[in-house]
Parts: structure tokens; sequence; C-alpha cells
């Protein structure tokens, strides 16, 4: 039996918030170990049809086990933002629903040899598919000071930036992720309470060596042109800077008369879901839903 470490974060606001028809067409492009594409699939009963989407072929194994009893389901091994290649090969225009879960999973920060989780000592690799040339290792070990320290402040707001940078200079060379983090652990004066004192720097990391704030920024306006009338778009975000693009993102749809932003206020987890799964306590979710000649003034 497959283990599944992730548990889907805002899983019933996700259902309600897709508008769930049974004979709808919808695409999870984060789909991960399956968890909020399961849900999914139950709602439409066998009725409607799932697209799932993700770029890590080892984790789209895992959720096509976990989702082997349905029939209804396809799985497409792309980018996000490449969502259109999936949807000519199904010779499928329009969808009703789209969800974007950017969380990491936990199978990422258990899993070895990719150099996400703090305690890795096999690598410090951080890629999330096969594609991109640039490791961490690359980056950590490579890379200029000042460079290292504005990818630290520009994708992790790690205020020791520069304190950290100078420090990696002066290690190298730096061979895996428990490494790194022991470095930080020693330089950062700032700490919070329960949260590694790394978190910010293999953010930033992750972040720039998988380009994930450019794929989303390109795959927000694209959203648009495939949601059926009234369909919806569902976008759960971990830190400011995923949430800044999706809601300025949406905004933009909105100005342009594609549709209304339906959260006004964004949707946050549940005490009760925080105390359950910790890795919802910095989830915001908002959402989209195409209106064609909404007017704007």
């Amino acid at each position: 039996m497959e283990k599944f470490y992730h548990i889907p974060v805002l899983l019933k606001e996700s259902l309600e918030n897709l508008d769930i028809k049974e004979n709808g067409v919808y695409v999870d492009v984060t789909c991960g170990e399956g968890g909020h594409s399961e849900a999914i699939l139950e709602k439409l009963d066998g009725k409607g049809y799932l697209i799932c989407i993700d770029r890590d072929k080892k984790i789209l194994e895992i959720a096509k086990k976990r989702l082997s009893k349905f029939k209804n389901v396809s799985f497409y091994n792309l980018r996000f933002d490449d969502i259109k290649l999936a949807l000519q090969q199904e010779n499928i225009k329009q969808v009703d629903g789209i969800i974007a879960d950017l969380g990491i999973s936990m199978f990422h920060l258990k899993e070895l040899e990719r150099g996400i989780s703090y305690t890795d000592e096999l690598s410090l690799d951080m890629r999330l598919d096969d594609l991109e040339e640039l490791t961490a290792f690359d980056v950590v070990n490579k890379f200029r000071e000042n460079e290292i320290a504005d990818i630290l402040y520009r994708f992790g707001e790690e205020r020791e930036a520069r304190k950290i940078a100078r420090e990696i200079l002066s290690s190298r060379p730096i061979k895996n992720a428990k490494g790194l983090a022991d470095l930080i652990a020693r330089v950062k004066k700032e700490r919070t309470r329960n949260i590694h004192p790394a978190t910010k720097s293999f953010q930033a990391l992750r972040i720039f060596v998988n380009k994930e704030l450019k794929i989303l920024e390109s795959f927000i306006p694209i959203c648009a042109d495939i949601l059926s009338e009234n369909g919806r778009l569902v976008v759960i975000s971990y830190h400011s800077l995923e949430d800044r693009i999706v809601k300025w993102g949406l905004k933009e749809l909105e100005k342009e008369g594609k549709g209304i932003v339906c959260t006004k206020k964004v949707i946050l987890p549940s005490m009760e879901e925080i105390r359950k799964n910790k890795s919802a306590r910095s989830a915001k979710m908002r959402v989209f839903k195409k209106v064609s000649g909404v007017k704007n003034e």
C-alpha cells in the first residue's frame, strides 16, 4: 500500500469554490499525491472528467496509483503553465474549473536526494523536475556573493541575506542540504519559534531554481482563456510573494472584464484545520469566476 504524506489543504473550501458539476471537466494543475484530485473525482461520481498535471514524474506516479480506481481521469507530466498542451491532447478547449495548490508536498520534504529537506545529507539539488539544468548546489557553490544575497532576499524575503551569503562563500564547498541548513542556523540571529532558521533561504533557492514565480505569472492569464462561462479558478498560496502575484493577477483579469474575483477577502484555514495539519497555517485561497462581458468602471 502506497503511503501518502500530504493532507490536502483547504479541501472543503476548494470543493465548494470549484462549484463542481457532475458532468463538468476540471484540471488539478498541481496534482501532487492526488489529495485534491481524489476528492474532485468522488464529487464527479464517474460522470465528469479530471485532468491531473504535475511537473514531477515521481510524485505523479504516486497519484496514478492512488487514483487508479477512477476511469475518468488522465495524467500529464507538465508544468502548470503548460496546461494548454494537456487540453490539446484531450481535444478539450474549455474547462469548468482549475485548482492550483502551490505548496511544496510533504513527499518532497521527506524524500531524500532532492535537497529540499533540512536534514538531507545526500543532495543539494532542489529541482522539482529534470528540465531545469541549474541546481541549488550550483547557486550556492558557483554564484557570486551579491548574487546569492539578492536571491535570498528577493525570493525568500530573508533580512540577513548578505550575512548568510558571506558565510556561504567562506564555507564552500557546501555539499548537501543539511550542511547549508546548519550553516544558516549558525549565522542567523533573528529566530522565529517553531520555524527553522533556514526556511526563508531554502524557499528562495527552490523558487529561483524552479522558476516558480515566473511560471505562476504566466499561468493566471492563461486560465481566463480556457475557463468556460462561470468556470472557476481556485489558487492556494503559502507565502506573500505567491499571494501577491495571485491577488494582482486576478484583479487584472477582473479589470480586463474577463470575470470577477470571488474572494474580496482571502480565504484562510480554520484553527481546527491548522491544529490537525500544521502545513495549512500559512495557506491563502483566492478564487476567480469567468464571466464574459463584465463591465468594470
